[in-house]
């Protein structure tokens, strides 16, 4: 839930960029895709299908590129606990996304990355 998170945290630019690219725009593009797939021929489900494997290789390459830059679990110190509380909030969001998008296409997601 986004609006769980704790917003002034977020002090990384790939946090903010996973955020604003990929977790709060996923609904709509989903709900835009799944609209198409039920209401056009099978020509536009792969043009559909293509859209939605190009955001999830995006977010794939975005994601990688935070994660490798970012400690999410950070040292065990209390005045970094709510950044980490955060970081970890952001995580599971991005997961949903993951896989949702993996179910749309009726692919189980992987038990861990």
């Amino acid at each position: 839930e986004i609006s769980q998170l704790n917003f002034p945290v977020l002090r990384e630019e790939g946090e903010w960029l996973l955020l604003y690219n990929y977790i709060i725009p996923f609904r709509e593009v989903l709900a835009q895709i799944t609209h198409s797939m039920s209401s056009t021929k099978d020509i536009h489900l792969n043009v559909n299908s293509e859209t939605l494997c190009k955001f999830l290789v995006n977010l794939s390459m975005d994601f990688s590129s935070y994660y490798n830059r970012v400690h999410i679990l950070g040292e065990p110190l209390e005045h970094l606990f709510n950044q980490m509380f955060t970081r970890l909030q952001l995580m599971k969001g991005l997961r949903e996304v993951f896989h949702t998008a993996l179910g749309t296409f009726h692919i189980p997601p992987p038990s861990q990355l």
